[in-house]
């Protein structure tokens, strides 16, 4: 690192979404917007067009069949996975149908439709309130911009901005995709320690695969290509999401040698993913299971240890397409995620988003009661989502219910019905679910007729007094983010408020803890599946507060697995007894770090 830095010291900060720490120089990604052509065609010119299309994704398929052949040096065997899922995107039947039609129907070239394509998913997918959901969104704006480039006969543009990098580059750009960031590790002359994007959020693809790749990332750092230069020293630390820009001597002295004592750790990091998740004194357990949103990608899931899924978003299935999946998709869908699992428990959540934010304007006008396709509501997070839209739609429900119950056939399934606030939601939706189970036995198809049914646990209504709903339902669920959010009234993606956002604050610990005190007296199964059961800090309170089962990323499994292993069940329950005395957001916090403290051993994060 002998090249002189172009700006002073200074600091940012953003969201860390892997572990470790990075240092290296700077390269900034400052691509400009593709310039895409827009043009009328004649109706001659319909099928020509099209066929650019499919010889786009043609192209764009080897590309990606080239790196699936390659096994890269550094890349865990997972990453096969996110190729595929990538591929998926790019080979998506939907999405060639939709931008054929606007193709033939508006006369247009098929840049120009496929811009128009990416914009109306767009819309749907920013208006989600599921963070994961809303980033799937982005993961489909890559794959257009691949097939743009393609057709511009641009290549991968990100190949050429690199290929002058410095060693021990940390790359800062606006985004990635999955694709690219596969692409960069495996490029042999390319030494990447660090990377800093401008967007993103916790499970990004650039969050999950650093967290694979173990290379320290730090995701919504606004400004970042603006504030720094080609060639200053960076040093991220993506443990805490913070980034120090040409730090002094001193620091650099400091800085290399946390980052050798980090090198010489990853191995024991690696053992710990195999190993049980239980306390040292072994006197309790704790199952780790993952969230996925998507049937590609088991693999990686069981790879990291996961011992099965404890939430599936089955909102993938449903997002961004005129023609919703009928029976027979949804089933072989589920049927493939379980036969994946091997016998693991699988949990698959009902539809947990409102049709405005789900459903494109031709879905609504085949699937809705015509009163509700032009109702636009003010405050989503508030309306007709989750349990309420499905009740509201059920033939939509039913079908989704017949689904499950026949891709649970002597298997180990759960339902999990989403933001539930009244009693009456509960008795409505099992009604339905009866009623599926008679449809099928009339019909002399095979089922499942003894799946649980359990309720997501993330509105005030039923944490404050958690008795009546467990005693409807065979198991719970705390779904710790909107729990978060409707607790404090607030929006954690509004800037203006985010910070007032805590999963610190007293009163959700409360709301956990007098669930988890019921859920225990009732003698029904009590897990988490929001982030903070991810989170490895916050391990020593479920654990002092008895919980058996968490569900999380893939990634983070093996730290929070790591984490438990070193923790007694005596010190979590007096850990717990203590925080739940504090009174503040910051109280909290410091307790939780100065606990943590006590126990670390400077084993990888």
């Amino acid at each position: 690192m002998t090249e002189s830095s172009a700006t002073g010291r200074k600091e940012l900060s953003g969201i860390g979404v892997s572990s470790g720490l990075g240092f290296g120089r700077a390269r900034v990604m400052a691509m400009a917007p593709l310039q895409l052509p827009q043009y009328s065609i004649a109706p001659d010119q319909i099928e020509p067009e099209k066929e650019r299309l499919v010889k786009a994704i043609a192209s764009v398929n080897k590309e990606i069949n080239r790196m699936l052949s390659r096994t890269p040096k550094r890349a865990p065997k997972e990453l096969k996975s996110f190729l595929e899922m990538f591929k998926m995107l790019i080979n998506d039947q939907t999405m060639k149908e939709e931008v054929d039609h606007i193709i033939a129907e508006r006369l247009i070239n098929v840049e120009w439709a496929l811009a128009q394509h990416l914009e109306e998913v767009k819309t749907v997918f920013e208006n989600m309130t599921d963070s994961y959901l809303a980033e799937r969104g982005d993961d489909i704006e890559h794959a257009v911009n691949r097939l743009q480039e393609e057709l511009l006969g641009k290549g991968r543009r990100l190949q050429a901005e690199v290929r002058t990098a410095l060693e021990e580059v940390i790359l800062v750009t606006n985004d990635l995709s999955l694709a690219d960031v596969i692409w960069l590790t495996e490029y042999e002359d390319l030494d990447l320690v660090g990377i800093i994007t401008e967007k993103g959020g916790p499970t990004s693809h650039t969050a999950v695969l650093s967290q694979t790749l173990f290379i320290p990332a730090v995701v919504g750092v606004a400004g970042a290509r603006s504030q720094i230069q080609d060639g200053d020293q960076l040093f991220v630390n993506s443990n805490t999401g913070e980034i120090i820009c040409n730090p002094s001597s001193e620091e650099i002295l400091e800085i290399t040698a946390q980052v050798q004592e980090q090198e010489e750790l990853y191995s024991e990091f690696y053992r710990a993913r195999r190993r049980v998740a239980e306390t040292k004194d072994q006197k309790h357990k704790v199952k780790l299971l993952a969230n996925i949103a998507m049937v590609a990608g088991l693999d990686e899931v069981l790879h990291q240890g996961a011992q099965g899924v404890g939430l599936f978003r089955s909102e993938y299935l449903f997002m961004g397409r005129n023609r919703l999946p009928d029976e027979e998709e949804q089933y072989e869908s589920y049927k493939e995620l379980i036969e994946s699992m091997g016998g693991r428990p699988v949990t698959i959540r009902t539809l947990d988003v409102g049709g405005d934010k789900l459903l494109t304007h031709e879905a609504k006008a085949a699937n809705l009661p015509q009163t509700a396709l032009n109702e636009e509501e003010e405050n989503p997070a508030l309306g007709l989502r989750a349990i309420r839209f499905t009740l509201a739609n059920p033939s939509l429900f039913l079908t989704q219910i017949r689904a499950i119950l026949r891709a649970a056939y002597k298997e180990n399934v759960k339902i999990l019905l989403p933001m539930v606030t009244s009693i009456e939601e509960i008795i409505e939706a099992k009604r339905y679910i009866e009623t599926a189970k008679a449809q099928l036995s009339a019909e002399g198809k095979l089922f499942n007729p003894e799946v649980p049914v359990g309720i997501m646990v993330e509105v005030p209504a039923v944490a404050i007094r958690p008795e009546p709903f467990l005693r409807e339902v065979d198991f719970a669920s705390l779904g710790t983010n909107d729990l978060v959010q409707y607790t404090l009234a607030v929006d954690r993606g509004n800037p203006s408020v985010a910070p007032i956002y805590s999963e610190y604050h007293p009163a959700v610990l409360h709301l956990i803890a007098n669930t988890a005190k019921m859920a225990q007296k009732l003698n029904k199964p009590l897990s988490v599946c929001g982030e903070m059961g991810g989170k490895k800090n916050f391990a020593p309170f479920f654990v002092g507060l008895g919980f058996e089962e968490l569900s999380m990323a893939a990634m983070q499994i093996p730290s929070v697995k790591k984490q438990i292993r070193k923790l007694t069940l005596e010190e979590c329950q007096k850990f717990v007894k203590n925080l739940l005395r504090k009174n503040t957001s910051a109280e909290v916090k410091t307790a939780i770090n100065n606990f943590m403290a006590k126990h670390e051993d400077k084993n990888v994060n």
